[in-house]
């Protein structure tokens, strides 16, 4: 049974879902009446497609069967077979289906030939955007899935009910305590840092914005803008429409039931990685979360890795405050989210 908290999670997840929500609606009405068109949805990290099925899960409680895959699925056999007789099959994390490299795609080629050979039931499945760019380039998987939906970025007006959804009117106050005349546009900000295998100290240095002020400078926006208005532009700015980003950015600003400009992080990291690096930081944004292991596993086919090497580049990224370590797993820091992906755009890695 979902737990209250949880229901209200999933609630808050899919707000500003409904035209995805009825699309999908409409293909398992379709279904039901004798015409089968498999669905694929598509999203950024972060984003809220698992809460999507979750969803659907919600609507169809009785003829849903969910499958979801967590990590990278290196044979067949992991695969569940689909032998039950519910007709709706929802498949959470597909691009945990195959490894780009030589001999990667196995995997993926098996679940593709299941989804066509399956002709009585709905395959419905979700994928990272930009593993899903890859594949529909490299092996045309769009034919089979002619619905694809890519989960929309937030407006200002709906992050903002989606950010507040969860308190009372008036609840949270919005202070501005920051004095644009008194600061400045440009500062350097200096973090020492201890280097792992040397052990001696470094500084790495990242420029800080004040895009407040550059906004006034820029735009002509008057400097007694309000509080709230700057706090959410702000926020929408870092997250570009991003749900599960606006939340985490939104919870690591929040000082309950105040919330300042002055809390305002807009350190927009310079990223500075090799060739092996940027591609290790594609491997992590293109599946969520990796293992270390997996991603040696990827990187050796072209090119001979050692742990040294893999260590280093995982250090290196840490330190430039662009990925977090969960367990054993690596994933893009959420508030970071869009810095990497604008990043990994300009030398042409994703699109």
């Amino acid at each position: 049974m979902t737990e209250p908290d949880e229901k209200e999670s999933m609630k808050k997840m899919i707000f500003g879902m409904d035209e995805t929500i009825e699309r999908i609606k409409t293909a398992i009405s379709d279904f039901e009446s004798g015409r089968r068109i498999n669905i694929a949805i598509m999203a950024l990290p972060y984003a809220g497609k698992s809460e999507l099925l979750k969803e659907i899960v919600k609507m169809h409680p009785h003829n849903v069967t969910k499958v979801t895959f967590s990590s990278i699925v290196n044979n067949e056999e992991e695969i569940p077979l689909v032998k039950d007789d519910n007709k709706i099959m929802l498949f959470d994390n597909c691009h945990y289906l195959y490894m780009r490299k030589i001999g990667g795609f196995d995997v993926l080629e098996k679940f593709l030939e299941m989804v066509v050979s399956t002709d009585d039931k709905l395959c419905i499945t979700t994928w990272n955007i930009h593993s899903w760019n890859y594949l529909n380039r490299a092996m045309d998987i769009g034919r089979y899935f002619p619905i694809q939906i890519t989960i929309p970025q937030m407006g200002h007006g709906d992050m903002k009910k989606f950010l507040l959804s969860e308190y009372e009117e008036d609840e949270i106050k919005f202070i501005n305590d920051t004095k644009i005349e008194e600061e400045k546009i440009f500062r350097i900000i200096k973090k020492p840092i201890k280097e792992k295998f040397s052990h001696s100290n470094i500084n790495l240095y990242t420029l800080k914005i004040n895009y407040i002020a550059l906004r006034t400078m820029f735009f002509n926006k008057k400097p007694d803008e309000t509080a709230e208005s700057i706090i959410f532009k702000e926020i929408l700015r870092l997250s570009s429409g991003n749900p599960g980003v606006a939340t985490e950015i939104w919870d690591k600003w929040l000082e309950y039931p105040i919330i300042r400009t002055s809390s305002i992080d807009t350190i927009d990291t310079n990223i500075d990685l090799g060739s092996t690096g940027r591609f290790v930081l594609y491997l992590i944004l293109s599946m969520g979360h990796i293992k270390k292991e997996e991603m040696k596993n990827i990187l050796n086919w072209s090119c001979n890795i050692d742990d040294m090497l893999i260590n280093k580049i995982l250090f290196e990224m840490q330190n430039q405050d662009i990925i977090m370590k969960n367990a054993e797993y690596y994933s893009v820091k959420p508030e970071r989210l869009y810095v990497v992906v604008r990043y990994l755009q300009n030398i042409r890695l994703v699109w």
